[in-house]
């Protein structure tokens, strides 16, 4: 009577071509991954950026925005969502919490220049 399975050789076969799709699959996926996290994280930058530009257009907030060429103000991630100018909930790509960050607005000329900084705050 013969009986009926694999082989030890079709066994290990298997295996091997097995390993070999996870040796070039992986780190093709990992590539893909971190490509994707760096992405997020830019757009969640232009996205507070905005927010940010948003807040200082409010005429509400003119008087508060720097007056003097090299003048700055820092306006937290938390006050344009708790203002209603970020109403996203932006989670660090890294780890998915909150993310803590901020805007600095600061005056060149007749222009306002926007710099968000993640987890450090403003420069002073």
């Amino acid at each position: 009577m013969k009986e009926q399975g694999f082989t030890l050789v079709e066994l290990l076969a298997v295996i091997v071509i097995l390993s070999l799709i996870a040796l070039i699959s992986v780190p093709a996926i990992t590539g893909i991954i971190k490509s994707s996290k760096e992405t997020l994280s830019d757009a969640q930058r232009k996205n507070i950026e905005l927010s940010a530009k948003n807040w200082a257009s409010d005429i509400k907030n003119v008087k508060k925005l720097p007056q003097e060429d090299g003048d700055n103000i820092c306006i937290e991630l938390t006050t344009l969502q708790n203002e209603g100018y970020a109403d996203l909930e932006i989670k660090n790509p890294k780890n998915g919490k909150d993310l803590i960050a901020s805007v600095q607005i600061t005056r060149n000329g007749k222009n306002l220049e926007y710099e968000v900084f993640s987890n450090s705050g403003c420069l002073s």
